[in-house]
């Protein structure tokens, strides 16, 4: 299991480039405390343009101990002068957990197709019957699945499986060769029978 504290942000006109190297600066601050860091850019879906940044950790004890350390440093707290001073963006989604519940993430597949399906928690059982079978389909392109669940924010009720790629062109022909597939689209019936897919988008590397 991985625990991954995100954030999004949507830069104000001609300030895409000011967020992102604001961004970078402190992932390069959370290296040097430890912490792996990324940003992201939604590339296709209702928040493309967007920007997100994520921290990774292996346990809720290694997250929270992390986040208490950057919130209580000296640098945090300038970070915080400056955006209130001189704003840049707009927070999409607040600060807020994740976790891996099958699969992972891999620095190789960074090229991610996500669905997110609204579905109760007695119903994840069955989900994790269905990845399984994903995860198979998924070897024979070399695209690498995951699956995340909400620890805090909302709705608390869902999942969202991710299909890690290592490029755009690369993710394309996943869906060219797995996702068009009568196999594939079989288990995404089978999947509409658990819960109701809420949204669909793309992200990147940024």
């Amino acid at each position: 299991m991985t625990i991954i504290a995100m954030s999004k942000f949507r830069p104000h006109a001609g300030k895409a480039s000011l967020v992102l190297q604001n961004m970078k600066d402190v992932a390069s601050e959370f290296e040097k405390m430890g912490m792996t860091a990324r940003i992201s850019r939604d590339m296709l879906g209702p928040d493309a343009g967007c920007l997100t940044f994520s921290s990774f950790h292996e346990t809720f004890t290694d997250s929270m101990t992390g986040l208490e350390k950057v919130f209580s440093s000296d640098w945090w707290a300038k970070i915080q002068m400056r955006l209130d001073d001189n704003p840049s963006s707009d927070i999409v989604v607040p600060l807020n957990l994740i976790r891996t519940i099958a699969g992972g993430m891999h620095a190789t597949h960074r090229f991610f197709m996500w669905r997110w399906y609204l579905i109760k928690r007695d119903k994840m059982p069955e989900a994790m019957e269905l990845f399984t079978a994903v995860e198979e389909m998924c070897n024979k392109v070399d695209i690498k699945p995951v699956l995340i669940a909400p620890v805090t924010g909302e709705p608390m009720s869902s999942m969202v499986i991710g299909y890690g790629a290592e490029s755009m062109n690369h993710a394309g022909k996943g869906m060219d060769e797995m996702g068009m597939s009568e196999e594939y689209q079989a288990m995404v019936r089978k999947g509409a029978a658990l819960g109701e897919l809420y949204r669909a988008w793309m992200s990147i590397p940024a």
